[in-house]
């Protein structure tokens, strides 16, 4: 991605990304209902973003792409998932009271 993006996830389940640089352009919108979207926080290189869910997943979404793929393994709704600096590792916190690191 060149431009710097700006992302939301609503309560529906709703992610929408917008091009920043590009004046606000939004560069895309998808749903993941019926599940809300708990957070969504995108890698250094801004290529990959990662929707945490109510439904115990991690969406892996390739925003040019348009592709996602699933991270299971959390029992219960998963709060919160964000990248390390690097970009390397991906780390998974849920209701369940477990954190889950991804590589």
């Amino acid at each position: 991605s060149s431009g710097i993006n700006a992302e939301y996830g609503d309560a529906y389940g709703v992610v929408k990304i917008w091009d920043v640089r590009g004046g606000g352009t939004e560069v895309g919108s998808y749903d993941f209902e019926p599940h809300p979207v708990n957070s969504v926080s995108f890698d250094a290189s801004g290529a990959c973003l990662a929707v945490s869910s109510n439904d115990g997943t991690v969406k892996m979404l390739e925003v040019e792409k348009g592709t996602a793929a699933e991270l299971g393994g959390h029992d219960d709704g998963v709060q919160a998932a964000f990248f390390s600096r690097d970009g390397d590792m991906l780390v998974s916190g849920s209701s369940d009271l477990t954190v889950k690191v991804w590589s």
